[in-house]
């Protein structure tokens, strides 16, 4: 079962890249490459699971940052 490793508003940087083994430039456009095919905004809260899965904040999946890149 996949663990949170950010839940919080604002930029998951250095700590959520490091975790999922890959680049912040690459964990960035991931996140903007999946909250643009939704059409949220920077502002909009993500939640960023060690298996790459993104939810919205009600859990519903918006994708995979590894399949990302």
């Amino acid at each position: 079962m996949a663990r949170v490793i950010w839940e919080r508003s604002g930029n998951p940087g250095p700590y959520v890249s490091r975790a999922l083994g890959i680049e912040e430039w690459q964990l960035r456009n991931a996140i903007h490459a999946i909250k643009r095919r939704w059409g949220l905004g920077g502002a909009d809260r993500v939640i960023i699971y060690d298996d790459g899965t993104v939810t919205d904040e009600h859990g519903e999946e918006l994708g995979d940052i590894l399949a990302e890149i």
